[in-house]
């Protein structure tokens, strides 16, 4: 079981060790040693030193050494640089070492340069054991890379000690010897799972480049001795090997340690161990038909068994690699995986009606760690920007790096804006509004019909503002025209009956003539009263009380705000006040009440009234107040009445 190990910061070394620049410099000393000493052999005695050897250590590992130096030059702190050289060292010492067997021959130079080949994985389980920021804190993690190399030396003197006949050994005997080295190499990888399985984003994002470039190393060293035991000469069986180790694993840990984000090495290691996963499977499938067909059914050949291998392969072939990415998804990107698992069953919420889509900006920002992230859509009238949420918002920079731009049906309906960037994060961005269609084009949708809504809300207000304008209009028209006239002829009139010279009988004549004038005057005050109440004329809260003490029951006004708020328009005041004409017109005479209370609130540029009663309750809230709740809705308001029976009667009106 792996120990529990804190992750997250560089590791201290312990005990009297050089520092990385030093460890870098002689390991480049011994490279150049090597190689000198292969030129120098390779000079004396040319016809037994292979000079292929010393062209890969000159020239093939030299990448290697400079890649090594350039990460201890950048990063002087980092164990990876000296450990990056030590994997092109160790493969130059092996090859000095065959080339030194080569020169002295006999017993003695078969015992030099038969197990050399081990170091050329030995730098490459150094390097995993120190990769990214050195030995783990424990005593049991420190004594890995001394065990390693034990194991490693003792295979090497193990293979010497037979090629010199000291030991008659087979090939057969020799397999607990390499399968010891395996379970080393696998030993010296645990470090990286275990940073990988705890460490923090960096760090496993860093030994994903790492396993990315060297999960085909151990394939091939198994390969390589598969090869060796058929009879394949050993520099050609570990060439792979070599490659391996001298272009993808040093490639990928200078990309791991100087640009770890570069690309989304999550999910291409998933898909790299989903395929050799995938491959391996597929082989082993094959290989099984092959020998059943074979060797169970009598007379079949070896290419019957081959078809029905491939027929076989070919058919688990596509669900296996299917089944495989999402094992690797869940294994070796779990963010990821996560990520589009969030997205789908939020999508699917949103698709039944359980979340709202215009809430799209808070779950990309939760999902994509990204407070600073912003949803913007174009305003429905092509001029502008907004949020989900309909609010105007300033538009984007055109050279602002993190805009990713969103389009439904190939038009471009809005973008999305990374308050923090970088190639995975804009990729990770990229695949979540690839999933996002459905709700972004829900919220598009969702701001174009608030917006259509709006605009008829406020036309239908402007509508009955200019009505209740009108009204207001014509009463002072009927006031300060027709009125103030007939009354001007019924006086011009009594003083000719008071001090005219007028026939018998014309005084009551006269008399009739401005009682008919006055009635007329009534007949128009009355119009006007129907078109807006009279008690308007002192304000809100005073018609409201004059209707208040005018009923048969005691009603109670309360009013907050509406006075100091400042003016009420002429819509909302009129429509307000026939709510509680209403609503208690219905309790006189319907709620059987002994009381009734009248709240009027004025709160953030909105007009409450609340009428309520202590009757019998039991009104039905789709029959009460037609007229009302139309007068309501038409100035943009809403009505709800709360009618428990037995529990009285409650009106409220927002307008």
């Amino acid at each position: 079981m792996l120990a529990r190990i804190p992750l997250g910061v560089p590791v201290v070394q312990h005990g009297a060790v050089a520092p990385p620049s030093t460890r870098t410099a002689l390991v480049v000393a011994g490279w150049l040693g090597c190689a000198g000493v292969q030129l120098t052999l390779w000079a004396a005695v040319p016809d037994r030193v292979d000079g292929d050897n010393l062209l890969v250590t000159l020239v093939a590992l030299a990448p290697t050494v400079l890649l090594g130096t350039v990460l201890a030059l950048r990063r002087p702190d980092s164990p990876v640089g000296p450990a990056l050289t030590g994997l092109a060292a160790l493969p130059a010492l092996t090859f000095a070492l065959e080339a030194t067997g080569a020169a002295v021959g006999g017993d003695l130079g078969a015992a030099l340069a038969a197990g050399a080949w081990v170091h050329l994985v030995t730098g490459f389980g150094l390097l995993c054991q120190a990769f990214p920021d050195g030995l783990l804190p424990r005593r049991r993690w420190r004594l890995l890379p001394g065990v390693f190399l034990g194991v490693a030396v003792a295979l090497q003197v193990l293979l010497g000690l037979t090629a010199a006949g000291v030991l008659e050994l087979t090939a057969p005997q020799l397999l607990p010897g390499y399968a010891a080295l395996l379970v080393a190499l696998a030993a010296s990888v645990a470090p990286l799972v275990l940073r990988f399985r705890r460490g923090p984003a960096r760090v496993r994002r860093q030994v994903g480049w790492l396993a990315l470039g060297a999960v085909c190393v151990p394939v091939l060293l198994a390969t390589g001795w598969g090869l060796q035991l058929v009879g394949v000469p050993v520099g050609l069986a570990y060439l792979p090997v070599l490659a391996a180790l001298l272009l993808a694993v040093p490639a990928s840990v200078a990309v791991a340690v100087l640009r770890h984000d570069l690309l989304d090495v999550d999910r291409l290691l998933g898909q790299t161990a989903a395929w050799l996963a995938t491959a391996v499977t597929a082989a082993a499938v094959f290989a099984a038909g092959v020998w059943a067909t074979v060797r169970l059914v009598p007379g079949q050949d070896t290419a019957t068994g081959a078809a029905v291998g491939a027929f076989l392969a070919a058919i688990g072939l596509l669900p296996l690699h299917r089944r495989a990415l999402a094992v690797a998804g869940r294994v070796l990107d779990p963010e990821r995986t996560v990520l589009h698992a969030r997205l789908r069953t939020w999508v699917h919420d949103v698709r039944d009606g359980r979340a709202d889509a215009a809430g799209v900006t808070a779950m990309l920002r939760a999902l994509l760690d990204d407070p600073d992230l912003d949803l913007l859509l174009r305003s429905p009238d092509g001029e502008g920007w907004v949020s989900p949420a309909g609010e105007p918002v300033p538009g984007p920079a055109d050279d602002d790096p993190g805009l990713i731009p969103l389009r439904s049906a190939g038009v471009a309906i809005g973008v999305l804006r990374l308050g923090r960037t970088g190639t995975r994060r804009l990729r990770r961005a990229r695949e979540a509004v690839v999933e996002l269609q459905l709700p972004l084009e829900l919220a598009r949708l969702q701001v174009g019909l608030r917006t259509a809504l709006t605009a008829v809300q406020d036309s239908r207000a402007r509508l009955v503002g200019a009505a209740a304008a009108e009204r207001v209009r014509l009463e002072r028209d009927l006031h300060d025209g027709a009125q103030t006239d007939l009354l001007a002829i019924g006086m011009a009139l009594r003083r000719l009956a008071r001090d005219g010279d007028l026939p018998p009988g014309g005084t009551a004549e006269l008399d009739g003539a401005v009682r008919g004038i006055e009635q007329v005057v009534a007949e128009l005050r009355r119009l006007a009263h129907g078109v807006r109440p009279a008690r308007l004329d002192d304000g809100l809260v005073a018609a409201v009380l004059d209707l208040a003490a005018a009923g048969p029951l005691p009603v109670e006004v309360v009013a907050e705000g509406v006075d100091e708020a400042g003016p009420v328009s002429e819509a909302r005041t009129t429509t307000a006040y026939f709510v509680v004409a209403e609503a208690l017109a219905n309790t006189y005479k319907h709620a059987g009440a002994a009381r009734a209370a009248v709240r009027l609130e004025q709160v953030d540029g909105r007009l409450r009234v609340q009428v309520r009663d202590d009757g019998v309750g039991g009104a039905g809230s789709a029959t009460v107040l037609r007229t009302v709740r139309d007068r309501v809705l038409a100035v943009g308001g809403r009505l709800a009445v709360d009618s428990p029976a037995g529990a009285g009667t409650t009106v409220i009106a927002e307008l």
